[in-house]
This record gives C-alpha cells, sequence and structure tokens, in this order.
C-alpha cells in the first residue's frame, strides 16, 4: 500500500486537500477528481464530518487513496481507520505518534519544519514527509534540503497556489498539498461543475502533471 500510494502521490504532483468542508461538499467533487486524473485526497480531522467523509468516499469509490489529516492524537488515528482511512497525515512530528502508526502498519506523512525534523520523520518510518507551512520557508529551502536529503520525498502544503505551485516542483518537492484554492467553493454550492473542472485542469497543466496508466 505504502509503495503504491507514494507512486500515485509521484505521478499526479497535487493532492487535494479538503478542511472543514461537509460530507455532501467533498463526495459532489469526487467524480470531478476521478474524471481528472485525481486519485488521492486528504481530509482533516479538525473537520466535523471528517468521518463521515472518509466512510462515505471509500464505500463509494474504490479508485481513491483517503487520507486523514491533521491528525495529532491517537484516538484521531482509531477513528481515522475505522472509517477506512488508507492513509494519516501529520501536522507535526510526534514521535509518541508515529510509533503508534508504525505498529498499526499504516503508511503515513509526517508534518515537519526544519531539517533535523524532516529527516527524524523519515528515520522513523514516514513515507513521505510535509513540509509546513512551506510558502513561509520558500522555494530556496525546498531546493537546499533537496541536496542532502534527495533520498526523501517531500509534500509541500500551507500557501500553495497556481502562481508558485510549479516552482516548489521544479525546486524539488515530490507533490503540493492544494485546499480551496484547488476547488472554488462558490462553484461547488452553485454545482457550476464546468467550473470546477476549469480549475482542476489549470492546475494540472500549472504544474505539468502527465497521466500515468496503473493496473
Amino acid at each position: 500500500m505504502s509503495a503504491d500510494l507514494i507512486q500515485r502521490i509521484h505521478s499526479e504532483k497535487i493532492v487535494p486537500l479538503f478542511r472543514k468542508k461537509s460530507a455532501k461538499f467533498i463526495v459532489s467533487v469526487c467524480p470531478l477528481l476521478l474524471g481528472s486524473g485525481f486519485h488521492t485526497v486528504e481530509i482533516t480531522m479538525e473537520s466535523n464530518e471528517a468521518v463521515e467523509s472518509i466512510r462515505l468516499i471509500k464505500h463509494a469509490y474504490s479508485g481513491i487513496y483517503v487520507g486523514a489529516g491533521t491528525v495529532k492524537t491517537i484516538d484521531d488515528v482509531d477513528k481515522a481507520l475505522d472509517a477506512g482511512s488508507d492513509f494519516i497525515v501529520t501536522p507535526i512530528l510526534n514521535h509518541k505518534l508515529l510509533q503508534y502508526l508504525n505498529e498499526k502498519g499504516v503508511p503515513f506523512i509526517s508534518g515537519a519544519f526544519t531539517p533535523s525534523e524532516i529527516f527524524d520523520a523519515y528515520q522513523h518510518g514516514a513515507a513521505m514527509v510535509k513540509v509546513f507551512p512551506a510558502a513561509a520557508l520558500g522555494t530556496g529551502f525546498i531546493k537546499n534540503l533537496k541536496g542532502p536529503l534527495s533520498e526523501i520525498s517531500l509534500m509541500v502544503t500551507g500557501g500553495i497556489n497556481l502562481g508558485n505551485c510549479a516552482e516548489f516542483l521544479q525546486a524539488g518537492a515530490d507533490a503540493v498539498g492544494v485546499g480551496s484554492s484547488l476547488i472554488p467553493k462558490e462553484a461547488v454550492q452553485a454545482e457550476d461543475w464546468d467550473a470546477v473542472k476549469r480549475s482542476l485542469e489549470e492546475w494540472r497543466q500549472a504544474t505539468a502533471i502527465k497521466n500515468k496508466q496503473f493496473s
């Protein structure tokens, strides 16, 4: 699972992130994501309907890897896994939590900020490390980091937009995590699905994503 998941993220370059969105909102967008070639999503656990959203997506869409994000406690891990989550994303480096995830055999992406934290997360089994908040660090940080730590897969989140996403990827990031700027809230509320599709296509072009067939 871990290898397939990371291969998918590396190929698609973008992980759609849903923060404090209703289950109805998220489920309505999933067919558009699949149709546009996106097969991973992250749903943050501070959302009131996060558990329900994870459960609904796993029941309705077998082709989507669903991650539970902003996971800070073991209780959050258990709730996410019970709902069917495929992987866990933490906002910070928490050794106790990572140890628990390793014991459970669950793929996880650990949040980190400094080079030491990033390497620490990698040594503790992170399938990928989330550099957060990336915009505060800048693309130069990622470029310099990838020199000595080229073996570590990095996903950058926090302040990623259409104007800087390609720069972060060119600097060495393997993927970007993107929230509301990827899927316009107003378009979903108005059920303007063409506008949502246009936004997804703009992001695909901005990140130069090349479709890859998976069996």
